[in-house]
């Protein structure tokens, strides 16, 4: 079995020539947790998400919602837009790449995590915190690494391919080949998924005190087609590839504004090449990259805005990287340099004005200098520095009271120092400690607006703040073995048990205000206080049942002049989650039981405005009926939770001391009920 094994450079003084290495492991059931190395070795934390713990159509952000320490928002429903909040930083805090490659926030703060299928990948890497400097300039969120899985599968298989439907008009196919030509290694994936959405939510008329007129309806336009493919092809450290995605999808609204008519079309591209060369005793590497995003938003009926439009988005970004890596006796020093261009446009399809344009050119400058404190290499320290140049040159300002005036170009100069702290205390436990200062640079559409309902602030300050975290890891390598009296040992493996404390002071918080009518500008509305405890433990018994949990804690609180939401917590930032998952696996079967939990949050910045808390469960077994050919069922809230019950404090009136709020998404996007997915999966070496 040949598994692809992602190791820090921190790990050994030997593991200086690259981070990349491909370890063969011939034992059929190791003993450890899977990515040991990683969790151990790693000075961030760090979680590796694999698509085969998750139903075929999961989306990377549905996954990641389960980690700890994150969460996900959605616009409801399969397929619908999704982002993700890392330990209570706002969506646009936590830097998205594909392969190494960082995905433009030119335009928007934030990425679709929606459009990306699972199980597209090789694995996801969430960084939680501190984020190496060659991710970029991640914010106090960290960072996630998507990674295309190069080769054969992790039991040899070249060709694997799955099919499915499901409720609301869920279905998928997807084929994916993938072999090794010596050490050559390839991968190619052509999917294509889609979904109805058209199921039925509980709906409170927009009366929360009246549930006479309460009554389930039907979500509409919230449709959506998408066909992706991606190829790649890698020798050792060398691997260039291209990936495409298009995806038409209807834009629902909220539950109080639904609209009927409203879509959005997206095509996405990119395309990198990398390698590494060896010059003397430093190891070169460099990173080419290209992307594409073209959409087209129709609105016939203005249901999003104030009136019909037609609207063509164009992103095209393009950059370079080259890191140089060189050991200096037990210690190794790294520096780099980056060069990045990046161009919106924004365009009235029905030709009636000229298109908006906007740019923005930068380079970086980052180093680092692992430190090892002693020669077996227990104690690593690595201060690290990145410094971002920026220029953004304007898009006219078209509506507020600077409208047609000339704006100057915006020059910003970003600095990220961090340094971080990996102690082995044994070979089975390690103790890591990170801190810094991040800083998200405001968008072109945040400083200059758009067509009519967002007004530019050329002003913004960017979002900054320090931010640390500090923990422990344990992963024992072997298996313990329980005497059991007269009956059989039991075996206790795959133990793992990490526990880490983080706090965030952010500053110049950005956010849409609205102003007279309908329009919003952006503004620094407040400094905020970030804090908590994340903790992960899973084992596995008698080779046969896993058990794995998580548990976060947050603490949030807006520090702001206005005695009305000082002190109040963060809207839509749950205080505790909790996430707990049991796998049996046994020959021909296996099949999953979960449940999640979140405690109740506020929308609102004053703290007003309550979402109660909720349960959900899923549930979904796998039997193989032939050889490589598999049968899966999975059950999403399966005990088709609709509405929880919202306590009314004080009571308005006696006798009504709550009232049935509809399930939904924090943004206030309702979520479906019980749904089912059958599939198929077959696999071919």
């Amino acid at each position: 079995m040949i598994r692809i094994v992602f190791v820090s450079m921190l790990a050994s003084s030997a593991a200086f020539a690259d981070e990349t290495i491909v370890v063969l492991d011939k034992a059929p059931d190791p003993p450890a947790v899977p990515d040991r190395d990683r969790a151990l070795g790693d000075a961030p934390f760090v979680t590796v998400i694999h698509p085969d713990d998750h139903p075929a159509t999961a989306s990377v952000a549905d996954a990641v919602g389960q980690a700890v320490g994150a969460q996900t928002r959605s616009l409801g429903g399969l397929g619908a837009y999704e982002s993700v909040t890392v330990r209570g930083a706002p969506p646009g805090h936590t830097a998205v790449l594909i392969d190494g490659v960082p995905i433009a926030r030119i335009a928007a703060v934030t990425t679709d995590l929606g459009r990306f299928p699972l199980d597209a990948f090789g694995q996801v890497e969430l960084y939680r915190g501190a984020v190496p400097i060659e991710l970029g300039g991640a914010g106090v969120g960290g960072a996630l690494n998507l990674v295309t899985r190069l080769g054969r599968g992790e039991h040899g298989e070249r060709i694997e391919a799955s099919a499915g439907v499901g409720s609301f008009g869920a279905r998928h196919v997807r084929l994916h080949y993938g072999d090794d030509y010596g050490d050559l290694k390839t991968s190619t994936t052509l999917g294509y998924q889609g979904a109805t959405g058209d199921y039925t939510y509980y709906s409170d008329n927009g009366t929360q005190l009246d549930t006479s007129d309460d009554s389930y309806k039907k979500r509409v336009n919230n449709r959506f087609d998408q066909v992706d493919l991606a190829s790649r092809v890698g020798r050792g450290t060398d691997a260039a590839g291209l990936r495409l995605a298009y995806k038409d999808q209807g834009l629902p609204g909220s539950a109080e504004q639904p609209s009927v008519a409203a879509s959005l079309v997206t095509f996405d591209g990119i395309g990198d090449a990398r390698d590494a060369i060896e010059v003397g005793p430093a190891l070169a590497k460099q990173l080419v990259y290209g992307l594409v995003e073209r959409q087209h938003l129709r609105d016939p009926m203005g249901e999003l805005g104030l009136g019909a439009q037609a609207r063509d988005y164009l992103t095209l970004s393009g950059g370079a990287q080259s890191t140089w890596i060189l050991p200096v006796d037990r210690h190794r020093a790294s520096a780099g340099v980056e060069l990045r261009a990046d161009r919106f446009s924004d365009r009235d399809a029905g030709g009636a004005s000229a298109a908006l344009i906007g740019d923005r050119i930068g380079g970086a400058l980052l180093a680092a200098f692992d430190v090892v404190a002693d020669p077996d290499a227990r104690i690593v320290i690595t201060p690290a520095f990145r410094l971002d140049l920026v220029r953004t040159s304007p898009t006219p300002l078209t509506v507020g009271p600077m409208a047609l005036q000339p704006v100057p170009a915006r020059d910003d100069a970003v600095p990220s120092p961090r340094v971080s702290v990996r102690a082995a205390v044994t070979d089975d436990i390690s103790i890591k400690a990170s801190a810094g200062w991040y800083v998200r640079l405001p968008t072109l559409i945040e400083l200059f607006g758009d067509r009519g309902t967002i007004l530019g602030t050329p002003a913004l300050l960017p979002e900054r703040g320090p931010s640390a975290d500090a923990g422990f890891v344990i992963a024992p390598a072997r298996a313990f073995h329980i005497p059991n009296g007269d009956l059989p040992e039991i075996v206790l493996d795959r133990l793992f048990l990490e526990c880490a404390g983080f706090a965030t002071r952010a500053h110049d918080t950005i956010a849409f205000v609205p102003t007279s009518g309908f329009a919003f500008h952006a503004a620094n509305i407040a400094d905020a206080m970030s804090y908590g405890l994340e903790l992960v433990g899973s084992a596995r018994i008698a080779h046969t049942v896993s058990l794995t949990a998580n548990y976060t804690h947050l603490v949030t609180e807006q520090l702001v002049p206005d005695p009305a939401f000082d002190g109040k917590p963060l809207p839509r930032e749950p205080g505790d989650q909790i996430y707990a998952r049991a796998d049996v696996v046994r020959s021909i079967f296996s099949g999953w039981f979960d449940t999640s939990w979140q405690s109740d949050t506020f929308v609102d910045q004053a703290a007003l405005q309550r979402i109660p808390a909720r349960t959900l469960l899923g549930a979904g077994l796998r039997v193989e009926v032939v050889a490589h050919l598999g049968v899966s069922v999975s059950v999403a809230n399966l005990a088709d939770v609709r509405t929880e019950q919202l306590p009314l404090v004080p009571p308005p009136r006696p006798g009504l001391d709550s009232v049935p709020t509809p399930l939904a998404d924090y943004a206030g996007f309702p979520l479906p009920g019980r749904s089912y997915y059958f599939a198929l999966d077959w696999s071919h070496r």
